[in-house]
């Protein structure tokens, strides 16, 4: 059964772990979010394109191939079209090291692997209302 918090929202997820792929779809769409993904890649950011509109991406931080979300959150703000989408990094990088580049960088939230099932739509809603997330606490 469907909680509506997500209804209608489009969410583009990059993820290069399968296992983590499916726990995060699987907890967007119980909420009624549709899901768009992508493995790895810079060519994600024309991939999302095709998908427009986009509400939310969430992006993890550490790819394959010397990728980073990085490399990825660059190409996608190079896309006039894609530049005021919500992004939010998911990842399990050292958010000591990671959470305050996340924001020079321009992502909107960083919420720390493994997911915390309680908080994490919350922080996704959150975000989607105009507001970040920075670990566990949604910012206004």
């Amino acid at each position: 059964m469907s909680v509506p918090i997500l209804d209608g929202k489009k969410i583009f997820v990059l993820e290069d772990d399968v296992n983590n792929l499916a726990i995060i779809s699987s907890m967007l769409r119980r909420y009624g979010a549709t899901i768009f993904f992508d493995t790895w890649g810079v060519e994600t950011a024309r991939t999302i394109k095709a998908f427009m509109p986009i509400d939310i991406i969430l992006l993890d931080l550490m790819l394959p191939n010397n990728v980073t979300g990085y490399d990825v959150l660059t190409a996608i703000q190079a896309i006039p079209e894609l530049a005021n989408i919500p992004i939010v990094a998911v990842t399990a990088s050292d958010p000591d090291r990671e959470m305050k580049k996340a924001r020079e960088k321009g992502f909107k939230g960083y919420i720390s692997k493994p997911i915390r099932t309680k908080t994490f739509i919350k922080s996704i809603a959150h975000v989607l209302q105009g507001g970040e997330v920075w670990g566990d606490a949604p910012e206004s």
